[in-house]
């Protein structure tokens, strides 16, 4: 009798990132409810790809990877970015916006909980939620997991940058109140994120109204966070 062996993990990294961008695609099925097939079935359909629910599942599990034209394609399908989902690396001008921008937060925001003798840490290197918690604060005896992000000026209101695993975190937005060096706090609320986020690899971009009361994501409210215990 032959035993099967099992085959060896050699993109596991690869698969967690594949993982994400099905999870985060609406028209993709969740797992174990016909994912594979959809994939290898959606790639032949749109475009004329040759590919079996085996090879979906081997990159489904890390045993291996799509060939960079395949991958093209399949980050096309799921509406990722193609460097992300292949390489784990966002384009260079992302990188250096989302990192900008999560700095100046992250500062301001440690900076007012400081001053008002609350207790903030950043995460470890080793922390498993390092890419979504990028502040750490004790509020009211509980440890909050926070992810501060700042509002960048686009049309009509503000553009946000926010991490794809948002449901870890209570996400602050950030948004300047004029040239005199102000800012309000706001929270931005997960109905809005998940209901109107569009979602570009590793993060997700989210744009709303800004108001002296609330950032306006369409139909949802994220409020402005007065009073540090808006934030529990």
């Amino acid at each position: 009798m032959r035993v099967k062996k099992d085959r060896p993990i050699i993109a596991a990294e690869f698969a967690k990132r594949f993982g994400m961008a099905c999870d985060n695609n609406d028209l993709c099925p969740p797992h174990n409810y016909g994912r594979l097939q959809w994939i290898a079935d959606q790639l032949g359909s749109r475009y004329g790809v040759s590919l079996s629910k085996e090879s979906v599942r081997r990159w489904a599990s890390g045993e291996g990877s799509p060939r960079p034209d395949k991958g093209k394609l399949l980050a096309e399908l799921l509406k990722v970015d193609e460097s992300w989902l292949l390489l784990g690396v966002q384009p260079e001008g992302d990188r250096k916006t989302v990192g900008a921008t999560q700095n100046a937060a992250v500062n301001l925001l440690s900076g007012i909980l400081l001053a008002r003798d609350i207790t903030v840490a950043l995460p470890d290197e080793d922390d498993p939620l390092k890419d979504c918690v990028n502040l750490y604060a004790v509020i009211g005896g509980r440890q909050l997991r926070l992810h501060a992000t700042f509002g960048q000026p686009s049309a009509g209101g503000a553009k946000f940058l926010i991490p794809v695993q948002f449901e870890n975190v209570t996400v602050i937005g950030v948004v300047p109140t004029g040239d005199d060096g102000t800012f309000n706090l706001y929270h931005l609320l997960p109905s809005a994120i998940s209901k109107y986020g569009n979602k570009r690899g590793g993060y997700i971009e989210m744009s709303g109204e800004v108001s002296e009361y609330s950032v306006a994501v369409k139909d949802v409210k994220c409020p402005r966070i007065r009073s540090v215990k808006a934030m529990l």
